[in-house]
């Protein structure tokens, strides 16, 4: 069962078309393979030759998921898709190490299991060479069988996706109905104050029941907020996110990177301008 932050994004549909029994056969060979091997092959070693059929299946699912999750999620555009890759490849070898505990492999030393439960016990995207050279992977250990599935190993990151929804944060710049005291903060309840900040270059417009901002030359304030990823998808949705305002990052005069909602000049015809930059200043 997935995690219901999954019903918030695209994912969600990603698990009927895992149960696929065609899954395999429809992505065998098409341009996500290929686009999907170059950003993993440094820490995901497809099989060597000789190796059982069900290898080759095995890589060709995680790398087609992983392409999903670049194309099909913000996950890459708000977290540096190598951390986010390390991350889901650390779920890909903690999965196949459970696998492996209760096996009798005798072709695996004692210390390298004990290294590998350390490591992949570690909440990290961080991979050691160690660890790289000698991953968990029942693969290596030439223990791959069939109920080592692909869909295990698919649901394994999906998982671990979900856990980066849930786990991760960015900071968030606003500066009108969703800021302290307005009628959209409420999306904002769990998120932890930071501090007011100001973007330079800045043009703020009265479009009524909120405001929009767009390049100029003025500045823009406002409020900056650390969030969850999960909360994005809902701010996504109010914010009509791309087509009435767009995710940005942007600086703000503190010096911080921070995400923001900006607006189209085409959206402010006729509207009056904020010569203020502050939304609470607007009288």
């Amino acid at each position: 069962m997935m995690n219901h932050s999954l019903h918030y994004l695209p994912l969600a549909a990603l698990a009927d078309r895992i149960a696929d029994n065609h899954l395999l056969t429809r992505i065998a060979g098409t341009p996500l393979w290929n686009q999907a091997q170059v950003k993993i092959t440094s820490d995901w070693q497809p099989p060597p030759e000789g190796q059982l059929a069900v290898a080759s299946r095995h890589g060709c699912a995680l790398s087609w998921l992983f392409q999903e999750l670049k194309t099909q999620t913000f996950l890459t555009e708000l977290l540096h898709p190598e951390y986010v890759y390390r991350y889901l490849v650390k779920a890909v070898w903690r999965y196949q190490f459970d696998s492996l505990k209760d096996r009798h492999s005798p072709g695996i030393p004692a210390g390298d299991r004990l290294h590998w439960e350390q490591e992949l016990n570690l909440d990290s995207p961080s991979i050691s060479d160690s660890l790289r050279e000698n991953s968990p992977s029942r693969l290596m250990a030439e223990t791959v069988e069939e109920d080592d599935t692909p869909i295990g190993l698919l649901q394994a990151v999906l998982a671990a996706a979900d856990r980066l929804f849930l786990t991760e944060f960015v900071d968030l710049f606003v500066y009108g109905s969703l800021m302290c005291g307005e009628i959209n903060h409420y999306l904002l309840e769990n998120a932890e104050y930071i501090a007011d900040d100001a973007i330079a270059d800045a043009e703020l417009f009265n479009l009524g029941p909120y405001p929009m901002f767009v390049p100029g030359t003025g500045t823009l304030y406002g409020e900056c907020y650390r969030i969850p990823l999960q909360i994005i998808p809902n701010l996504d949705r109010l914010e009509d996110h791309p087509h009435f305002y767009q995710r940005l990052w942007m600086q703000c005069l503190s010096g911080q990177t921070r995400l923001v909602y900006q607006g189209f000049a085409s959206h402010i015809q006729g509207c009056p301008q904020i010569m203020s930059g502050s939304w609470r200043d607007r009288q």
